[in-house]
């Protein structure tokens, strides 16, 4: 592609998400020092409003992000808040989380253990409305699951995705009673990025495949090189909370967790795979019941045996990837 026309590319979309930060009312933004926030709160500051930016961090694990985190705090002058919890305050926030998603996924539950502790500790300091960097990846292939597959792949997985995307953190936020704004998914935006050529999505810098290229491209005389570059990282490992597994098994007797799973499978028909599950797990019997396919006839889950669409690739109840016993 001429370097021209990856210019064009890069000034419409600095003015298509411009125009989604500014149209709308926040007094707060996720920071989590990967380029998506990063470039949510470049473009805060420089609109001249008054927010405060707000990390977290597993304090037992090497909370990866907040390094990042401080190099924009720094850059921008942000006032940034950098919450640690522990592993108590972990378990009580997933409490919420099984009950307000319905699920016992531990990597749902691992991600938004942060949102929700992050969205919880934003509304005690009094905020209203929170920008967030969710959609960003999904719109422009931004997992390496993605941009590792061949092109004409990767744009039949990113069409999968554009129809049955959701994201979490409005709906935590909404319980937790804190607006959540998602400027990437700004119609305007999200119908712009869409329609970006998928060969400018996915591109390399110092002989290393990214996604979000053209992002990356847009904002790479605005932030620092480290940010701009940085490898994509889910939440959790960003967070810290990818070490819950580990937790969970060196407080729970081996012997117990095989009973207990053995029970589970037995009474209510259901394949629980870790310690950290099965905590997770008895939340949500606790809150609903053994989860049920509501229609029999149609297609289950073969470890939770709710209802799943023929369209999706796990189970949205349990985490388990259909048809992978």
């Amino acid at each position: 592609m001429k370097t021209g026309k990856i210019e064009d590319i890069c000034t419409l979309l600095r003015k298509k998400l411009e125009e989604a930060v500014e149209k709308r009312s926040y007094d707060s933004a996720f920071l989590s020092g990967g380029l998506d926030t990063s470039v949510i709160n470049y473009i805060a500051s420089r609109q001249g409003n008054d927010f405060e930016s707000i990390s977290v961090g597993f304090e037992d694990s090497s909370m990866k992000d907040l390094k990042y985190a401080e190099i924009i705090e720094e850059e921008l002058n942000l006032d940034l808040h950098v919450f640690t919890f522990d592993f108590e305050e972990a378990k009580n926030a997933a409490r919420d989380v099984v009950e307000i998603m319905r699920s016992f996924d531990p990597i749902e539950i691992r991600n938004d253990i942060s949102l929700h502790i992050g969205l919880k500790k934003a509304k005690e300091l009094g905020l209203e409305s929170i920008l967030t960097g969710d959609g960003s990846d999904e719109l422009l292939a931004g997992s390496p699951f993605l941009y590792k597959l061949p092109q004409d792949e990767m744009e039949e997985e990113l069409d999968k995705i554009w129809r049955v995307m959701n994201f979490s953190s409005q709906q935590i936020g909404k319980n937790l009673g804190i607006s959540v704004e998602l400027p990437y998914l700004d119609e305007q935006f999200k119908k712009f990025a869409m329609n970006i050529s998928s060969d400018v999505k996915v591109g390399e810098w110092n002989e290393e495949k990214f996604g979000k290229w053209i992002l990356r491209k847009a904002y790479e005389d605005k932030l620092p090189i480290e940010i701009i570059w940085r490898k994509k990282i889910p939440i959790e490992i960003g967070s810290g909370t990818t070490i819950l597994p580990d937790k969970f098994k060196s407080n729970l007797d081996e012997d117990y967790f095989k009973a207990k799973k053995e029970e589970v499978a037995k009474e209510d028909e259901v394949l629980v795979r870790s310690e950290e599950q099965l905590f997770y797990y008895q939340i949500y019997k606790s809150l609903y019941g053994p989860p049920k396919a509501e229609d029999p006839d149609k297609s289950k889950c073969p470890y939770c045996k709710t209802n799943v669409s023929e369209k999706v690739t796990f189970c949205r109840t349990c985490g388990s990837g259909l048809g992978k016993q």
